[in-house]
């Protein structure tokens, strides 16, 4: 990834600040998703798929930029502790290399049309979390869909694609929902941070929307903790995970993880690969996002 950035930054401060972006960089999932369909669906040009991963990296890092200067999380990150107008400038230079970098290994139309449907996709359910549109929990589980759900099948696709010169819907379909499952989970733990607190921004999430239809007195109890408290003191937390399953927050949190979790397995299992490379990819995939199969 040091290479694509040094190929098209010659501007020396300019380069140095995406290089300290890409050494917080502590994962590679979507590469590995991404190179792990293109083997499967029979890829066999190694540096094409590592290119792809590497322009997909390039990518998330960007999204991941532009989403902590716009929630104000992170404040760890290199890119929080400097200039805003620097930081979002070097994100955007970052997402145009990613862009360039992706489409580069296909001349195919279609793939770089599934490119740009993914982000652009992407960044609209973005627009609907920063502007607090969802106002039930089929709305915020939409707004899941597009803002997560699309930049995972954004690898999963293009690395099958790269490998058949074919978009595959059934790989799009369960690959939204690995993106769903893995939103969904993230969601349940921002509880907890105080520093990425969806409480302190009084957001809409599915926990949030769920607890509005007010089952029960700890939802109602919980519900105006969210609307009133900017977080959850740290002496207070064991009380506040016993409210959240008095309420059924943390049961309804899981089965829709599940739910999804489900949804993904049952769509691998609709793929046109034999049954030991369909279990391999679910084995795989599970793996790498923290899950048994």
């Amino acid at each position: 990834m040091n290479h694509f950035i040094d190929l098209e930054i010659p501007n020396a401060d300019l380069n140095r600040t995406l290089h300290a972006f890409l050494d917080a960089k502590d994962q590679l999932h979507f590469s590995e998703l991404a190179f792990y369909h293109y083997q499967s669906f029979g890829g066999t040009d190694t540096d094409a798929a590592e290119t792809l991963g590497a322009g997909i990296e390039l990518l998330i890092l960007a999204f991941d930029i532009f989403d902590d200067l716009e929630d104000e999380d992170s404040p760890d990150e290199p890119w929080m502790k400097i200039n805003r107008s620097v930081a979002m400038n070097a994100a955007t230079a970052l997402y145009t290399i990613s862009i360039k970098v992706i489409g580069s290994v296909s001349k195919e139309p279609v793939f770089f049309e599934k490119l740009m449907e993914y982000t652009l996709q992407s960044m609209q359910g973005q627009h609907d979390d920063l502007s607090n549109r969802p106002a039930t929990e089929d709305e915020c589980l939409d707004m899941i869909k597009r803002k997560s759900g699309a930049l995972t099948a954004l690898p999963c696709v293009l690395g099958a694609m790269l490998a058949t010169g074919k978009f595959d819907p059934t790989v799009e379909k369960y690959a939204y929902q690995l993106g769903i499952a893995s939103q969904i989970e993230n969601d349940y733990k921002a509880l907890f941070y105080d520093s990425k607190s969806d409480i302190a921004k009084k957001k809409r999430t599915l926990a949030y929307l769920y607890l509005s239809r007010k089952f029960n007195q700890p939802s109602i109890d919980l519900l105006k903790t969210f609307e009133t408290e900017d977080k959850i003191a740290d002496k207070e937390i064991k009380c506040y995970k016993e409210k959240l399953k008095a309420a059924g927050v943390t049961q309804y949190m899981y089965v829709m993880n599940q739910l999804a979790i489900q949804k993904f397995k049952k769509g691998i299992g609709e793929l046109e690969l034999g049954e030991l490379k369909k279990q391999q990819l679910t084995s795989f995939v599970l793996k790498m996002f923290g899950k048994e199969d």
